[in-house]
């Protein structure tokens, strides 16, 4: 049976992610191997949201340039998005100087950033994919603002993720990891976060948001990431 944990108020994250010690970061090393990460965010979101996920990122070793909480416009649709993120990627790869790079993606995130790994030629420079709450079935909550694009593109019926959906064979290029709650109020039906062919995690009683924030799934995160696959 899953054991549910007891939910923790922002304040608890914030303190768990400063609190692990030092030395979490030196069992990476700064030699150890890590593909930098691009943080995608979803509907009404900012980059500025990710706090607690770089922050928890940083004591893994990450250095802050390695680390990408992109902002986008909301209104825009997620094909659009999918073009801002293959430049946002290209721009981190650049940077840091490395082929490949990890994206986490958040509710709406999951399909703009699918659609670059799938159709934009992303996944070939993208190691591990995370979906926090990701809208990757549909959820009906989107039919309340249905006359914006990126809404209409989030509803079950949506021609975006029946292409995305009716498609996807995830091969071994990239590691696909999805993390979905039982109680999240955004993702309707729950269970539509999850991800035929992806990793499913199913987490403790959360919120939304608080996918983002939770000390259990940001160190599940960063295990997920830190799984180096096998290539010839």
């Amino acid at each position: 049976m899953r054991r549910r944990l007891l939910l923790l108020p922002l304040v608890a994250t914030v303190a768990f992610v400063v609190a692990i010690p030092a030395a979490s970061a030196r069992v990476r090393g700064h030699g150890a191997h890590h593909d930098p990460v691009l943080l995608v965010h979803g509907f009404n979101g900012s980059g500025g949201g990710w706090h607690a996920m770089a922050a928890y990122l940083r004591t893994r070793g990450y250095r802050a340039h390695e680390i990408d909480a992109m902002s986008y416009d909301s209104d825009a649709s997620n094909l659009d998005t999918a073009r801002r993120i293959a430049t946002e990627a290209a721009a981190l790869r650049a940077r840091t100087g490395t082929d490949r790079i990890d994206v986490v993606s958040h509710s709406m995130g999951a399909i703009s950033s699918r659609y670059y790994l799938e159709r934009l030629g992303g996944a070939a420079h993208v190691d591990a994919w995370v979906s926090l709450a990701g809208v990757n079935e549909g959820t009906i909550w989107a039919y309340g603002c249905y006359l914006l694009a990126p809404c209409r593109e989030m509803t079950p019926s949506s021609s975006v993720l029946h292409r995305l959906n009716d498609s996807f064979h995830p091969g071994a290029a990239t590691r696909y990891g999805a993390w979905w709650s039982p109680c999240d109020e955004a993702i309707v039906p729950h269970a539509n976060a999850e991800l035929s062919g992806a990793q499913n995690v199913e987490t403790a009683c959360l919120g939304h948001s608080e996918m983002k924030t939770d000390p259990t799934v940001l160190a599940q995160v960063g295990h997920f990431l830190d799984e180096r696959p096998v290539r010839s």
